[in-house]
């Protein structure tokens, strides 16, 4: 961000605070949004600055579209940040624990259940094993359509 902020463009970039699953998985704050900085900009002015940026990938698009956040949604994640500087998904809804039965509530998967294997605070998301009728398969699914078994 600050080659953006060099640059005279207003970046941020959430960070949300995970529990840490693995002994060597970073400590502390990571991204909210893996791979993404929103920047504030007018396109007309400044698109190069930013779609160019090093280490950027690019600005996003749906197709000719560029891809814009309400003020009102950001205002929202820096709301939950707070002093911290960053925002806690854990106050939200407890995690599910890995070894733990599932049921599939909504989705094209509803109805099935399967074994928590790891979930992904920063996507809100949980991978499952799912015995199904080709075998066991692992899933990723969303956390909200999921629930104790």
């Amino acid at each position: 961000m600050g080659t953006l902020s060099a640059r005279g463009v207003e970046g941020y970039c959430p960070q949300v605070l995970e529990p840490r699953w693995h002994v060597r998985a970073p400590r502390g704050p990571v991204p909210l949004f893996p791979s993404y900085v929103f920047a504030r900009f007018l396109a007309a002015e400044s698109f190069a600055a930013v779609n160019y940026c090093t280490g950027a990938a690019g600005v996003v698009r749906f197709g000719d579209e560029l891809a814009a956040v309400e003020d009102g949604v950001i205002a929202g994640l820096r709301e939950r940040e707070g002093e911290r500087g960053f925002v806690e998904l854990k106050a939200a809804r407890e995690s599910p624990r890995v070894g733990s039965r599932v049921r599939i509530e909504r989705g094209p998967l509803a109805g099935l259940e399967g074994v928590v294997t790891r979930y992904l605070p920063a996507r809100d998301r949980i991978r499952l094993l799912l015995a199904v009728i080709s075998g066991v398969r692992q899933v990723e699914v969303d956390a909200r359509h999921v629930r104790s078994a």
